[in-house]
Formats: C-alpha cells, sequence, structure tokens
C-alpha cells in the first residue's frame, strides 16, 4: 500500500513538471538591423478577418515572405514588384516597426499561399490591395498606414473627406467637401514629396487611391514629383447626389478644361507641353471657347464657385494673350479668337478685351512678334 501512494505521489509530480514546461512563455525579442527595427511577441495572436480571400500587389522593390509573422522567421520565399498574391485572411493582431527602402512603417503580418500551397507571411508595408474587397484589411493596413506616414490629424481628414464623399447630398455639403479636396491635396503632396527626397528608393504611394475617391495620385517622373489630381468624372458622379444645378454646371467647366481624360492635371487641357522648356496653346482646337461657353453657363449669383471658375477664366485669358507658342495652324487660332471676340461675353473684363484684341493684332505679324504658330507642323 505504501510502495502504491508513493508510486502515485512520484507519477503526479513528474506531470505537473511536464505541464509546467509546456506552458506558452510570454516573450520579447528586439532585432536592431540595418534597416528595421522591431519589437514584437515570439507567441503572436492571430486574427480572422471575414470574406472571400483577395489578391495582394507587391508595391516595395522586394517582398520576403517569411515561415512566421516575424522578421527572426525563416525566409521561404521572395516576390518583385507588381507580383500578385494570394491572402488568406489572416493577419497578426500586433505590428511590427520597420523601415522599408528608408521609409518607417508600422503594421501588421499578412498571411498568404504559395503556389505550392505553402503558407507564408508577408509585411503589410510592401503590397497594396482593392480596399472595397476587404474593408477590414483596409482598416488594418491601409488607415493604419495613412497615421504611420503622415500623422494622425492628416489621416483623420482622408477618413471624414471619404465619408463626406458618400454623404454630400446639398449644394453646400458638395461645396466644403471640394474644399476638404483642396486641403487634402496640398497637404499630401507636400508630405509625399518630402519623403521622395529622403527616401533611400522609391516611395509608393498609389495606395491612397484606395482611401479617397475623387483624387488620384500621380507621379510625374520628368519632375520627380507625386501629385494628386481629381477625378473629374467621380466629382461628376457627386454632383448628381445633389438637386443643385450649381455644381454640376461648375463640374462642366472643370470637364472641359481638362477634356482628353477628364483628370484635373497640373496644365489645362487648352495647354500641351513640348517639352521640359516650352508650353503649346492650343487656341484654334476650340477648347478655349467651350471653356467660355461653359463659364458663362456656370457663373451664378450665389458665388458658390465663382472663386474657382474666375481662376479658370484668368488661366484662359493668359494663354490667349501672352503665349509664346501655338500649336495649330494661323488660319485656325484667328478663326477661334474672332469667334471668342464676336461671343461680347458679360464675364469678359475691359482688360480682357483689351488683351484679346491686342493678341489679335500681333498675330497678324507673328514671326516679327517671335509668336510662333503651327507647331503641330514643325513650323
Amino acid at each position: 500500500m505504501k510502495k502504491l501512494v508513493f508510486y502515485s505521489f512520484f507519477i503526479l509530480l513528474i506531470y505537473s513538471f511536464v505541464s509546467c514546461k509546456n506552458e506558452p512563455q510570454e516573450s520579447t525579442i528586439t532585432s536592431n538591423s540595418q534597416d528595421s527595427t522591431i519589437q514584437e511577441q515570439t507567441t503572436p495572436n492571430i486574427l480572422q478577418l471575414e470574406g472571400q480571400p483577395i489578391s495582394l500587389v507587391v508595391t516595395t522593390q522586394k517582398a520576403i515572405v517569411r515561415a512566421a509573422p516575424s522578421i527572426e522567421a525563416a525566409e521561404i520565399a521572395r516576390f518583385s514588384k507588381g507580383d500578385s498574391l494570394l491572402f488568406t485572411n489572416r493577419i497578426s493582431e500586433f505590428n511590427t516597426a520597420m523601415k522599408l527602402e528608408g521609409v518607417a512603417y508600422n503594421e501588421p503580418w499578412l498571411r498568404i499561399i504559395l503556389s505550392d500551397n505553402k503558407m507564408g507571411w508577408i509585411y503589410g508595408a510592401c503590397i497594396n490591395f482593392d480596399a472595397t474587397q476587404q474593408v477590414q484589411l483596409k482598416e488594418k493596413v491601409l488607415d493604419q498606414r495613412a497615421v504611420a506616414l503622415f500623422g494622425a490629424s492628416l489621416a483623420q481628414q482622408i477618413a471624414v473627406y471619404q465619408k463626406e464623399v458618400k454623404t454630400a447630398r446639398t449644394l453646400p455639403a458638395f461645396r466644403t467637401l471640394y474644399s476638404r479636396a483642396q486641403l487634402l491635396k496640398d497637404s499630401l503632396e507636400k508630405q509625399m514629396n518630402v519623403y521622395l527626397k529622403t527616401a533611400h528608393t522609391f516611395p509608393d504611394f498609389f495606395w491612397l487611391n484606395e482611401l479617397m475617391d475623387g483624387l488620384l495620385v500621380h507621379y510625374i517622373e520628368s519632375q520627380n514629383k507625386y501629385y494628386l489630381f481629381k477625378d473629374l468624372r467621380v466629382w461628376q458622379m457627386i454632383s448628381t447626389q445633389t438637386d443643385a444645378l450649381e455644381d454640376d454646371q461648375f463640374v462642366e467647366v472643370l470637364l472641359a478644361s481638362y477634356p482628353s481624360d477628364s483628370i484635373a492635371f497640373y496644365f489645362y487641357g487648352w495647354q500641351l507641353p513640348v517639352d521640359s522648356t516650352t508650353m503649346c496653346s492650343l487656341l484654334g482646337s476650340n477648347i478655349h471657347i467651350d471653356v467660355l461657353d461653359k463659364i458663362g453657363v456656370a457663373l451664378d449669383s450665389n458665388g458658390y464657385f465663382n472663386a474657382e471658375i474666375k481662376t479658370i477664366k484668368q488661366a484662359l485669358i493668359d494663354d490667349i494673350a501672352v503665349a509664346e507658342h501655338y500649336w495649330m495652324p494661323l488660319e485656325q487660332i484667328q478663326q477661334e479668337l474672332n469667334a471668342i471676340l464676336q461671343k461680347k461675353y458679360t464675364f469678359l473684363s475691359s482688360g480682357d478685351r483689351i488683351a484679346l484684341k491686342t493678341r489679335r493684332q500681333l498675330l497678324q505679324k507673328h514671326v516679327e512678334n517671335n509668336i510662333a504658330v503651327n507647331l503641330f507642323e514643325g513650323q
């Protein structure tokens, strides 16, 4: 009997020892590599997102897939910019602070499936995706990326803007939204170009397109500069959500000012850059007179968009009056200019009319006045 009690006590002692050995231990690993700083748990919690698996697109020059959601985990695959991966709706509940290509991020890890059906983990900052297909992932990755890179205040402005895009139903709401878009454009362009100057390689900001309808990220290689341009088709759609006509008429002015692709570029649609230093006027192609006709309809007593419309009007008059290079033949240039003067637009000032008439006279002796015409034919 004593032996049985002794053996029972001995077995219980061994079981207790083994149980203690198998209990997960919480620990922290800190790694300081040349381009990353990490502080995370080695036994992380994994969050399962709802919805169908979606495609991810690699946006960094290279992306390493690891066996676990940790910079210390073994590398099992490597991908290049533009490669497509399949997300399996698993994401780490913790973030990892890491520098990629000279930009500091703080993002989670995403589980993907490889071609050999193996599972792997990729760092969030290496990818972009269609945010409309996976709202939870947008909140966990893209929204938090905006906070990390642009600050909480600007990220909040992005969120407010996008909410107002969906809810603008009145003319004052459209007016407020348009003003907010301009403020976002100015602020984000400034921040993006700061990163562009300081990053080790080209930083990708096209993921911002997933956070903002009506604003499109563009990179102009010849200027080495990021821009945010208004997508005027989206603004046309937003204007139809209100019962007012003023916002519809204003958008028509914008569409006429950027007729080629309905994107509010950094130069107007009546201009054509020939090279980095030469901008041609397209007077003679009837873009100018079309815009002026739309302006005549859009200017209203309420004045909701009069400031923007008058800015467009002045830029158009200046293009006609002071351009040194014209793309179209002289005959077509003169035909459109004469048609504009015959219209007698009431919104043109006496100074505008004097400038247009003076230009008509100068064009009659364009060679003597160093005005180049018909650059389309190379003359």
